[in-house]
């Protein structure tokens, strides 16, 4: 069997990891991620194919450096948004299901642990071709798989997406049940060299501007700066004109003015392209957080929309000030 993922979905991945295990955090401070993946069947047995559509953040561990390895603690508000996003996909035309789970090891070995076999198995007991995939976001950096054990080198990697997916071999052997690698295709990238490329960028840009918490006070200093600084051009911009007439040299204003316009339109188009990159990280949110942090972010962005839209009108005054 195959798995076909879109582009998009392991972009969800990607992001849901890095959010909580990247290099502005401690290592030891790093958290596993989980969540579902919805989608399609098509085929049966060793001639299927699992058709992903979408992947579902769920839940991430709560920092506890004296519990044992996979301690998730699921709430209430997470099996209601499990129930919802299936809802959602069954009401679809052709209707659609969990196909799957998905969940990060950031730092250590992509395999399939007691648990994750345990939470496998209520998957794939409920639909045999369901899929774990295990995704350490540390492989896909340093292309690197970690030692079987302690001592041993670190594996080195070519074009790794960083993850594996697998099935169990038999569920009725429960927790004991062994586990293989199943194949699978990303579709949206030319190849792998170009995926790990761009991967690597989107690493970084998730690295700064996708803060595990604090977001909504984050996304709004990062705003109430850009529209500080566009004042600030602007105000220089007429200081800097005042400047010239003081100094009869007011045959260089409409130099100067043009000048200054093609660097505050430059500005503004660098600061659309950060909020770019915040609009499509919070498609990348737990669900449960959906519903506050997007529309308050949503009403930060207008108010640098509100900021941009008055700029032309105050170019034109200056341009007849001057």
């Amino acid at each position: 069997m195959t798995i076909i993922i879109p582009k998009k979905v392991y972009l969800t991945i990607v992001a849901a990891a890095v959010r909580f295990a990247n290099a502005r955090i401690d290592k030891d401070d790093w958290l596993e991620v989980s969540g579902i993946f919805i989608g399609r069947n098509e085929g049966q047995g060793s001639d299927a194919n699992v058709f992903i559509t979408e992947a579902f953040p769920i839940m991430h561990q709560e920092l506890d450096k004296d519990a044992v390895i996979d301690q998730y603690k699921w709430a209430d508000e997470d099996y209601i948004a499990l129930a919802t996003i299936e809802d959602e996909a069954f009401c679809r035309d052709p209707p659609e299901f969990t196909v799957g789970w998905w969940h990060t090891h950031p730092g250590f070995k992509v395999m399939m642990s007691h648990i994750d076999i345990r939470t496998t198995l209520s998957y794939q007991t409920n639909n045999p071709l369901a899929i774990s995939l295990v995704f350490n976001p540390l492989r896909l950096i340093k292309q690197t798989e970690m030692p079987e054990k302690k001592g041993d080198p670190e594996i080195k990697l070519k074009n790794d997406p960083g993850f594996k997916i697998y099935r169990l071999d038999d569920v009725n052997k429960g927790v004991q049940a062994s586990y293989h690698e199943v194949d699978y295709q990303i579709q949206g990238f030319d190849s792998m060299e170009e995926l790990i490329v761009q991967m690597q960028k989107f690493v970084v840009d998730l690295t700064i501007s996708f803060p595990k918490e604090n977001l909504i006070e984050t996304y709004d200093k990062l705003i109430k700066d850009k529209i500080n600084e566009l004042n600030a051009l602007v105000l220089g911009t007429e200081e800097y004109l005042k400047t010239l007439v003081r100094q009869g040299e007011a045959s260089r204003v409409p130099e100067v003015l043009e000048n200054q316009k093609k660097e505050i339109r430059k500005y503004i188009a660098e600061t659309f392209i950060k909020i770019g990159n915040v609009k499509e990280f919070l498609e990348y949110l737990e669900y449960k957080e959906r519903e506050t942090i997007v529309p308050a972010v949503q009403q930060i962005m207008f108010e640098w929309d509100e900021a941009v839209s008055k700029i032309d009108s105050t170019l034109a005054q200056l341009s007849k000030k001057f």
